[in-house]
């Protein structure tokens, strides 16, 4: 079946270069388009997509398009191709006509929720921070709406108290890539059924916004915990220890009694912070301008006082 269907590939994120890998050992895109490059780091340098890196190595014919709604040689040149189908996955780009209908199979999207649940651009990360335990991977195909075409396939995907952001990306790549790979080389396109999404169950996932990693010390000990497994590699979780930021890495919730929301705590096991409910043990920590380290080497170099607060 793979050699009797021409597939596009456009992706751009971390995302989509795990999936192009996994892909890779069953299919081989005729092309990829990614995001131009763009200035990234501390010196600004221009930084290739993951995309380009792993279309790179497998050596797939590989372009880039600054905006694709409004790069007409790239559309032309995609149109002139005739894929059959193109998969668009963490691509950066709201895809739209004519190139939507131009695939005879369409535009097809691995997203990693169960859609309609957490439609947009972070529906890992806010699955994480919502302490959801049962998810899944849905294989569809793309509408003019955001997320919102209609189903082709939706493995289920559970979410472990151990999951963070790393590990459930690579569990819903491995799942979706096979999905996909089930259908693309297993089952002929007319023999593929959608089933339409149910827009009154849909719920949204937006951009994490880097405030968003603030610490609440009047929430519980569970959603400080969830917030790190979401959202602590990228962009971080903090909190202001004597006016300066502190990044927590690593946390654990654990019982408290009579510790107020914020206060400190030293044990043998390292500084433990009063929440709503319970209390945060911090296990790895980064102090502003300074190498990440244990939270227990942190305490007894900046010798914290029992009581003392953190915002």
């Amino acid at each position: 079946m793979q050699n009797e269907l021409s597939v596009g590939f456009m992706g751009s994120g971390r995302f989509a270069a795990r999936c192009l890998e996994l892909l890779s050992g069953g299919l081989r895109p005729s092309w990829v388009v990614t995001n131009a490059p763009k200035p990234s780091g501390r010196g600004l340098k221009l930084q290739n997509t993951p995309v380009w890196d792993t279309a790179l190595a497998l050596g797939l014919p590989t372009f880039t398009t600054e905006r694709l709604s409004r790069d007409d040689e790239r559309i032309e040149w995609i149109k002139a191709a005739r894929p059959d189908v193109i998969l668009v996955i963490d691509f950066g780009h709201l895809v739209k006509e004519p190139l939507l209908s131009l695939p005879r199979y369409g535009c097809i999207n691995i997203h990693p929720s169960k859609l309609p649940q957490y439609r947009g651009s972070a529906p890992i990360q806010r699955a994480l921070m919502d302490g959801v335990t049962e998810s899944a991977v849905s294989i569809f195909r793309l509408d003019a709406g955001m997320d919102s075409g209609p189903i082709l396939a939706q493995p289920p995907l559970v979410i472990e108290a151990s999951d963070d952001v790393n590990s459930l990306f690579e569990k819903a790549a491995a799942s979706g890539t096979e999905a996909l790979l089930s259908l693309l080389c297993g089952t002929p396109p007319e023999s593929w059924r959608f089933t339409e999404q149910d827009e009154t169950k849909a719920t949204c996932a937006p951009k994490i916004d880097k405030n968003e990693g603030r610490i609440d010390w009047n929430a519980t000990a569970f959603e400080i915990v969830n917030k790190i497994r979401g959202i602590g590699t990228a962009p971080g979780v903090f909190c202001m220890a004597r006016g300066k930021r502190l990044r927590v890495h690593k946390a654990e919730a654990v019982p408290a009694a009579a510790l107020a929301c914020g206060a400190l705590r030293i044990t043998e096991n390292g500084p433990v912070v009063g929440c709503k409910e319970g209390a945060l043990l911090l296990k790895e920590v980064q102090p502003e301008g300074k190498k990440t380290q244990p939270a227990s080497d942190w305490a007894r170099g900046a010798r914290l006082a029992e009581g003392e607060a953190i915002e």
